[in-house]
């Protein structure tokens, strides 16, 4: 109780102890503000992939054929949550208003492909709609439609990095024009039409042109390719581990091919069977080493509040030298003096921390206003998606990083007041009393 009181005390009488709380505050939010945006934008990066290339996908030698058997087996295995076939390409495209650009090209199947990613939310005229996810053009319906991303098609404003969706929407069911790299390395033609503008919220989402799985496959591989497959991905359900699960899906590909196929084992053997942490593991590794780099930096910047409490505590320890001497001569040994003062600290950056993980909070939940909140008063675009590949700040707390962000706060004060403590213990009573 007499510990709790001196605290009580001290932070009442000593207002500039405020500071310090301020200090560690500031501190906390700080760590746990970049911590949660470079982590979120870690993971940001690694569900595109996944939506992409799947969280595990399977690249065989040669084409599977009557693919949608094998699909319909993965997808019954324990720990797998959907598969999809997918084809990557690229090409030029002419636009109805004579523009010609690059584009990179993505074939996909709408109904598997709504397992990995909702499509509805994405697309500008399915979203407001009861029309099914297809590629079905409304009113041309012997027209091939594609889906274009919305940066092929528009530059977002300068300032606010917007799209007029408005206006955008006007190019449905245009006509438009696709060079492309077809079977044999012959140049291949294609008359399409738009049939949605697809708006991810990626960057590179954005810039793709997504076509019918089958048309494509067909372009590439030709007609007698019909129905085959040269890659297949897997999305797994949220507690599977994708390192066991590439053997289960091996196993089941080895008992497929020999069954349904009667392929040779050694056209078995030959596929490629990779996770996605593994297809970007580099890049992802990477990433985290800067966020080990960034949160170093910024906890030696941070450290000035560790700082500020050892010169606060050593202030009071010098201005208290009376109290402390009636304490002592009281009976109280020097470690329970040091432990009154160390648990000060400790009790500040307590204090501290709570406030400084509801700051934390608050920011980084409205990082995105906060943004536009800096665009308006200094017209001043802060993140943009052609740099960082996404149309918004990712903005939910890293609640894992928060717990040692706090206990390596309060030790870091226990620290700053330990050295004020042992001065406070070495207090001699008798010298500090005698002319009282």
């Amino acid at each position: 109780m007499l510990k709790l009181f001196l605290w009580l005390r001290y932070l009442h009488k000593k207002k500039i102890v405020f500071l310090s709380i301020i200090a560690v505050a500031l501190s906390v939010a700080l760590l746990i503000v970049v911590n949660s945006l470079f982590t979120g934008y870690i993971k940001a990066i690694n569900k595109t992939t996944v939506v992409s290339v799947g969280d595990i996908f399977l690249w065989p030698a040669a084409s599977i054929p009557d693919y949608e058997v094998f699909l319909d087996r993965l997808e019954s295995l324990d720990g797998v949550e959907a598969a999809a076939p997918f084809i990557f390409g690229g090409g030029l495209l002419h636009l109805e208003t004579g523009d010609v650009r690059e584009v990179a090209i993505q074939g996909i199947d709408p109904g598997r492909e709504s397992k990995f990613t909702n499509w509805k939310e994405s697309l500008l005229m399915r979203k407001a709609s009861e029309r099914e996810v297809n590629f079905e053009v409304e009113g041309y319906p012997e027209d091939d439609g594609v889906w274009l991303g919305v940066v092929i098609v528009a530059e977002p404003n300068e300032k606010t990095d917007e799209y007029d969706l408005a206006e955008i929407e006007k190019l449905v069911g245009k006509k438009i024009v696709l060079t492309t790299s077809g079977h044999g390395g012959k140049r291949k033609v294609v008359k399409l039409r738009i049939s949605d503008i697809a708006f991810t919220q990626t960057y590179y989402g954005d810039k793709t042109l997504y076509l019918p799985f089958d048309m494509i496959h067909k372009i590439q591989h030709g007609e007698e390719q019909s129905n085959h497959t040269q890659s297949i991905k897997v999305r797994l359900k949220e507690n599977a581990d994708a390192e066991s699960m590439k053997e289960v899906i091996r196993k089941e590909w080895i008992v497929f091919a020999s069954e349904n196929l009667r392929w040779k084992p050694s056209s078995i053997s030959n596929i490629t069977i990779r996770t996605s942490t593994e297809a970007r593991g580099q890049f992802l590794a990477e990433l985290r080493k800067q966020l080990g780099v960034v949160m170093f930096i910024f906890v030696i910047i941070c450290s000035v509040s560790v700082l500020l409490i050892f010169c606060i505590l050593y202030m009071i320890v010098e201005t208290r030298l009376k109290d402390i001497a009636i304490i002592k001569s009281c009976g109280a040994t020097s470690g329970a003096v040091v432990f009154i003062f160390s648990g000060f600290g400790g009790c500040i950056g307590a204090v501290g921390s709570l406030l400084g993980i509801i700051l934390g909070f608050v920011v980084t939940r409205n990082i995105n206003i906060l943004q536009e909140l800096v665009r308006v008063v200094f017209g001043l675009k802060l993140w943009r998606a052609s740099t960082y590949g996404l149309n918004e700040i990712p903005h939910a707390v890293n609640w894992s990083a928060v717990g040692p962000i706090v206990l390596l706060t309060v030790a870091g004060c226990v620290i700053g007041a330990l050295i004020p403590a042992i001065v406070a213990a070495r207090t001699n009573p008798v010298e500090i009393l005698r002319y009282e």
